[in-house]
């Protein structure tokens, strides 16, 4: 780097939001630029890394990042681009894999300087690599012409070089796949002459006289063979006019597409393009009917049979799942949850749905496709469903007008903080938030079908959604019917039909993995991040990728969005063997769109629309130029993907760093506006905080790790009393006191802060986590390491060293965590009677601030 390029990054920071890590090789230059532009580096792979920088897809950390920790991972070209363009550019866009042309390493030859530009930007920002000389790292020669010396090097190396045309490179985007190279070699190439005017019948007695017959077979002059080098020739050896420059040329292959033959004598057109539908959706004119199930609570001699099929030893099958499972019963009472984790498990708050376009207003059933073919007579239409009346024109803004909704079972999993700002979202948008259940309410929100409500609601015809269908209408900004599974409350209650299984997930990105993940969860299954034999589906969207190919050696089961989707909705024909083929078809049109015909009850109240009444348009109207456009994610139960602790720019400010955790949104940010009022730092990041405000004691990360560093812990009425006095007061008493939570942990909130503060923890201490504990091994090494303590990634020791290592009072100082799915990986330990422990003696030893080596013992029969 030049002094000046060093001067640039030090005074903008470009990377000062990048924590990274690095896999394999990369130059010093590319690492020094990082901490030049104030980027961190973690010595460990964790969820505290935003960044991995690895350039070989072979290393085995490059696996393990991507699969285990689903770390976004760049190549160090996303450093030195960013550093020339003076801003960090987007990482999605320097992926080493995954894209359009990665691994693609291409090479000019005999191109205008102007067009190569042109095709370095489209190969790079498609994930390809370009170089001006030919190596042995370049994988494409783009030519037009069959000469020139790095054609023939190219040549004597074709079977590590292809050499193409531009047009490779442009057809390859149009399509949105690479193309065959074999069919763009330059020898194929050819411009098509215009076809010769009919010729008029010879008259009779009349011969073609010989200057006539010399100009039939008029050959170029020598002279025009005889160009400098870099004049590009066409395939038969002739060269071009000098009229047009290369540079035209160029622009005639890319934009009029170059005709390739199949073979040297072949002269004939491209095959027809196969002729599309107007009107139809192209996903339509290839797709068979949709199957036609059956909804809860038909008999079970309704139900439709699996397709049976000769057993094979090598097919797939889903293991665990029987046709024993418990029916489920609709008056089993509703669970609450018993922790923080599983109540973003069950209303899933934290991710936004999957962007596919929403259903179409007044459309047939959702979810469902037709035949092209016409129609029987006698065939009854198919079921409309819709949301406003047709004739009511409903600005965005006031999407939910009209609208009338009673909320239940959500005062149980957020709280009555929470549902209060959802009221005021409701009534922001238009729409209205009763008390009491009555014939006004048009829309009952709640999150399971077994309370009386929710049976009432379905006799009087009301339309019943869950807090997923309101977050999805009010991104819309209209009032659609349900679309996806997770907008039906679940049918579930304590008995689960996957409570068994144990799922993985992969192809799916941002949203749509949230969303999946929440409907493992609905099903009662296990998510897990990575993959092993002991899993046993894997919910896939392409056929395609490493889980994938281990899920086909290993014959574990593949699944696609659909077969999560008809058991939220309680299809638990879903689960017979073998597995359904509709269920095995990933890859195939818009999954997350739920068969409503499995689900006519639930349904039926959206055949009527709803009509707006004159009082409500008055009432909302006058107030719509005064009214906010944007709310923001703060206003709404928007489920906006939690950001990483690093990634969040931190308030400057001197005064207390205080952290919250625990509190609803709007109350966090009421919270926060109190903070930095006051002169205070407002934190993200647990290591950073000299002050944690929260409601109890609660089960996060952030709890977790503060502990271990704060030095209070406060109740949220110490800033509001600081508010009135426009100072930080003193904080003695405002310590957090949870005398519910404290008993049954058996701590003491104020003694635990004490012992942090005169030793940390894990100081002295090894862990090593099997990869199946839960939380994952990524956050308990934060919570470990905040503590004082160490992890080791690899379990490197042997049985004996492991046994030996014990301090002065004969405790273990080498812990294994594990849990009972993780047991195989121990067994000679266990053979070894050397002491195992499950999660709980990190966590709950964090709340004590002591180790319990006796209580979180793993007890093997």
């Amino acid at each position: 780097m030049t002094v000046d390029t060093e001067k640039k990054l030090e005074n903008e920071k470009i990377f000062k939001d990048v924590t990274y890590y690095i896999v394999g090789d990369i130059s010093n230059e590319v690492i020094e630029m990082l901490n030049k532009g104030g980027a961190k580096r973690d010595t460990y792979l964790s969820e505290m890394v935003s960044h991995v920088i690895a350039d070989d897809i072979t290393h085995d950390e490059y696996q393990e990042a991507r699969e285990l920790f689903e770390l976004p991972v760049v190549m160090s070209e996303w450093v030195i681009l960013s550093t020339k363009c003076r801003k960090a550019l987007p990482k999605e866009l320097f992926a080493p894999e995954g894209r359009l042309f990665s691994g693609v390493v291409a090479c000019p030859s005999q191109l205008e300087e102007d067009d190569w530009k042109q095709l370095w930007g489209m190969i790079v920002v498609n994930g390809g690599q370009c170089r001006s000389k030919l190596d042995k790292t370049c994988t494409h020669l783009i030519i037009s012409v069959t000469q020139g010396l790095k054609y023939e090097v190219a040549l004597k190396h074709k079977d590590k070089i292809k050499i193409v045309t531009p047009d490779w490179v442009s057809d390859s985007i149009e399509k949105r796949e690479k193309q065959d190279e074999t069919i763009y070699h330059p020898r194929l190439v050819f411009i098509p002459k215009p076809p010769s005017p009919l010729k008029p019948e010879p008259e009779p007695m009349e011969v073609s006289s010989p200057a006539t017959v010399e100009m039939q077979h008029l050959q170029l002059p020598s002279s025009m063979t005889e160009r400098r080098p870099s004049t590009e020739s066409n395939e038969s050896g002739g060269s071009r006019p000098d009229t047009p420059s290369a540079k035209e040329a160029l622009a005639r292959l890319v934009t009029n597409r170059i005709h390739v033959q199949k073979g040297p004598n072949s002269h004939s057109p491209k095959s027809p393009v196969t002729p599309q539908f107007p009107g139809i959706p192209p996903n339509l004119q290839q797709m068979s009917p949709a199957p036609q199930g059956i909804g809860p609570g038909f008999p079970a001699h309704e139900l439709p049979k699996p397709i049976q099929g000769p057993s094979t030893p090598g097919r797939s099958t889903l293991r665990n799942i029987t046709n024993t499972e418990p029916a489920h019963q609709k008056s089993s009472p509703y669970t609450k949850p018993g922790s923080n984790k599983k109540t973003n498990q069950l209303l899933g708050l934290q991710g936004q749905a999957p962007r596919q376009p929403p259903p179409p207003y007044n459309s047939p059933q959702i979810g469902s496709t037709f035949p092209l073919a016409q129609q029987q007579p006698e065939t009854p239409a198919p079921p409309v469903y819709c949301g406003h009346d047709q004739s009511d024109s409903v600005p965005p803004d006031i999407c939910l007008l009209g609208c009338v909704f009673y909320i239940t079972d959500y005062q149980k999993i957020v709280g009555p903080e929470q549902i209060a700002i959802w009221k005021q979202v409701i009534e922001q948008y238009g729409g209205q938030v009763d008390q009491s259940y009555s014939n006004r309410v048009t829309h009952l929100l709640c999150a399971n079908q077994h309370s009386d409500v929710f049976q009432l609601a379905l006799k009087d015809q009301r339309r019943v959604v869950t807090a997923f269908w309101l977050n999805d209408v009010l991104l819309r900004k209209k009032m659609l019917p349900p679309w996806q599974s997770l907008h039906i409350p679940l049918i579930y209650g304590e008995e689960k039909p996957c409570s068994n299984q144990v799922i993985s997930v992969t192809n799916f990105e941002n949203d749509e993995r949230t969303r999946v993940k929440q409907m493992i969860h609905a099903i009662g299954a296990r998510y897990t991040g990575y993959m092993t034999r002991s899993n046993t589906a894997l919910v896939c969207k392409k056929p395609e990728g490493v889980k994938y190919q281990k899920a086909k050696e290993w014959r574990i089961a593949v699944v696609n969005v659909q077969w999560l989707s008809d058991m939220v909705l309680g299809y638990t024909d879903a689960l017979r063997l073998p597995v359904n083929r509709r269920y095995l078809q990933v890859g195939h049109g818009d999954e997350f769109q739920m068969d409503l015909t499995k689900i006519p009850h639930l349904i039926y109240a959206w055949k009527t629309p709803l009509k707006i009444t004159k009082d409500a348009w008055k009432r909302y109207m006058p107030n719509l130029k005064s009214r906010p456009h944007n709310l923001g994610k703060d206003h709404h139960p928007s489920a906006a993907k939690k950001p990483r602790m690093d990634e969040i720019k931190e308030n400057k400010g001197s005064g207390p760093h205080v952290l919250f955790t625990g509190f609803p949104r709007g109350l966090t940010k009421h919270l926060q506006m109190i903070v930095t009022s006051l002169g205070g730092t407002v934190v993200e990041n647990p290591r950073n905080c000299s002050h944690l405000v929260a409601p109890g004691i609660s089960r996060t990360m952030k709890f977790f790790v503060a502990i271990n560093v704060c030095h209070y812990v406060m109740d949220k009425q110490w800033l509001e009393n600081s508010m009135q006095q426009n100072r930080f007061i003193d904080e003695t008493n405002y310590l957090l006191r949870d005398p519910k939570s404290e008993a049954d942990i058996n701590c003491s909130m104020v003694r635990s802060l004490a012992k942090a503060r005169q030793h940390p923890l894990f100081q002295g201490l090894t862990f090593y986590f099997t990869p199946g504990v839960t939380p994952p091994p990524c956050d308990l090494r934060i919570i470990v390491e905040s503590a004082g303590g160490t992890v080791a990634r690899k379990r490197r020791l042997g049985v004996k060293t492991i046994a030996s290592q014990k301090d002065e009072k004969g405790n273990p100082t080498y812990l294994v965590i594990t849990c009972a799915e993780d047991i195989q990986l121990c067994k000679d330990l266990i053979l070894n009677k050397i002491a195992i422990y499950n999660p709980e003696l990190i966590l709950t030893g964090v709340l004590r601030q002591e180790l319990d080596f006796t209580q979180f013992q793993l007890e093997i029969q």
